[in-house]
């Protein structure tokens, strides 16, 4: 194994890291909204995409919605990277 590919996989492991974080912190605000909007323990698919929807047009998101943005784009720069690079 090279060095190169070392590298790239270490970085790929901080990179996924931060992604699941933040998909995490995304998808535990979401469903405590719904429940607070609803009212019941287990929302429904109903409320559960008004909130995607709220979240993906909402201001209040957009920091949040931006960082999930760059990491998702620099997972896939990565992962271009690892196929090109790595080899």
């Amino acid at each position: 194994m090279t060095i190169t590919r070392i590298v790239l996989l270490a970085l790929g492991a901080v990179i996924f890291i931060a992604w699941a974080t933040l998909m995490f912190r995304t998808l535990f605000l979401l469903r405590r909204r719904a429940e607070a909007e609803s009212g019941k323990p287990f929302p429904g698919p109903g409320q559960s995409l008004r909130q995607w929807g709220r979240f993906f047009r909402g201001i209040e998101d957009r920091r949040l919605r931006s960082r999930l943005l760059g990491a998702t784009m620099a997972m896939l720069v990565w992962m271009v990277a690892l196929a090109t690079i790595g080899t």
